[in-house]
């Protein structure tokens, strides 16, 4: 018999299933060849992304994550967007994770929110990212600094 789920419940699913999008999405042939790469720097930022938010707040880091959304570089540019998507959907915004002009939801979101609701965003991050942070480790194997250092 299936209960109800706990809100840590749903949070570790969804981020089981986003952390583990990124496989899928580096086995694609246009990023083959980048696929070290992104999915190092996803992990890296998955550990990285609390305490950016901490330290500037949401809509800032947001917003770097975006600038590095539109790199030059495909590593950096695909594993950027990556975020932007799994950020959108922990706060129940569909993107497409480039952030330009076409694709300003996520940014124009956190924007018009009003404290209270910026407030529930940035704590749905800090939730989740509990999960993102773990399945960084276990599933993309990319260590904490703490683990490196072991």
């Amino acid at each position: 018999m299936k209960g109800v789920q706990t809100h840590s419940q749903r949070m570790m699913k969804l981020a089981l299933e986003l952390v583990s999008s990124v496989l899928e999405v580096v086995k694609q042939e246009e990023y083959k060849l980048h696929a070290d790469r992104i999915r190092q720097i996803y992990g890296s930022r998955c550990h990285d992304f609390p305490v950016l938010v901490r330290s500037c707040g949401l809509s800032q880091a947001i917003a770097f994550y975006v600038d590095k959304a539109n790199d030059e570089d495909k590593a950096i540019a695909k594993a950027h967007q990556l975020l932007l998507q799994h950020i959108g959907a922990i706060i129940g915004v569909e993107t497409d994770g480039k952030g330009r002009a076409n694709d300003p939801l996520l940014r124009r979101v956190l924007e018009e929110a009003d404290a209270t609701e910026y407030m529930l965003y940035t704590r749905r991050i800090f939730q989740s990212w509990v999960y993102f942070r773990r399945f960084a480790v276990s599933i993309l194997k990319v260590p904490t600094a703490e683990v490196e250092r072991r």
